[in-house]
């Protein structure tokens, strides 16, 4: 600024004034996407890096708030897990979990979508209901013969949820795996040799489930078969035959010899009368 006065000649002076320009909130902040969509596996720890949000605004400040799984640092524009987020807990019979919230940009009161996938992670095992199971078949059960057993439950999903099943025990049994109507395994227990009491009166199995993860998790049930008897084998002497030799004059009612016969077969059927 310069001022001149009125002399001959005139003489000015000058000055330097600086103007400092305030910033007045007259420009909304202007977000990069309408809609952030975002993938992350699930038990992460709270305060794992989600996805970024980027805004550009020629003046200062915003604010954002999102659900109670998620808080936003307004600085960084970073979206982090609040808490540890179980997909099976939120998700438990949906395949595609998805978290829907909204960013709210105050003051010119915007909305902004994000959609959070949570993936699952292979962190449950499969189990089975009862982890003991009993059976009775008859000795007299035809090879082949089949026998439903129970299902093994994961609450994971896909490839990390049951994908096969594996018997253990001995070669009287095997296993057959059918697929239900929903695409499920439904296992099943066949009898591949047929059984003898006498020879063994009860089969100890394992039935074990095994996920797609990786590393696989399994579960276990038990199978305890008892096998039923039946009346397949007849009494039989201990001698094939018996000579006996008695005086003419033997009392009436003596005891001329003792036979003695046994019957291999259980209860009733193995209960032995002589005539």
């Amino acid at each position: 600024l310069t001022a001149v006065d009125g002399g001959d000649p005139a003489r000015s002076g000058t000055v330097q004034v600086h103007i400092n320009v305030t910033d007045a909130n007259d420009n909304p902040p202007v977000f990069s996407k309408r809609i952030y969509e975002a993938r992350v596996a699930e038990n992460l720890q709270a305060g794992s890096l989600v996805l970024r949000v980027r805004a550009t605004d020629a003046d200062a400040g915003s604010n954002g708030r999102v659900t109670q799984y998620f808080s936003l640092h307004g600085k960084t524009g970073h979206l982090v897990t609040a808490e540890r987020i179980d997909r099976e807990q939120l998700c438990r019979l949906v395949e595609t979990c998805v978290l829907r919230c909204e960013l709210i940009v105050e003051g010119e009161m915007k909305f902004y979508e994000i959609e959070v996938e949570i993936t699952d992670i292979n962190d449950n095992a499969p189990s089975f209901r009862e982890a003991e199971k009993d059976l009775r078949i008859s000795e007299t059960t035809a090879p082949g013969s089949r026998f439903p057993l129970a299902e093994a439950h994961d609450p994971d999903s896909g490839r990390n949820s049951v994908q096969s099943y594996e018997l253990s025990g001995d070669e009287h049994f095997s296993l057959a795996v059918q697929a239900g109507p929903g695409g499920d395994q439904r296992p099943e227990l066949v009898l591949a040799k047929a059984l003898d009491r006498e020879e063994a009166a009860f089969h100890e199995l394992v039935l074990r489930a095994i996920d797609g993860g990786d590393p696989a998790r399994t579960g276990t049930a038990r199978i305890r078969v008892k096998v039923v008897d039946a009346n397949d084998n007849a009494p039989v002497f201990s001698q094939a035959e018996y000579t006996v030799r008695v005086p003419e004059d033997v009392p009436v009612g003596s005891i001329l010899v003792t036979v003695t016969a046994t019957d291999t077969d259980e209860g009733l059927n193995g209960h032995v009368k002589y005539s």
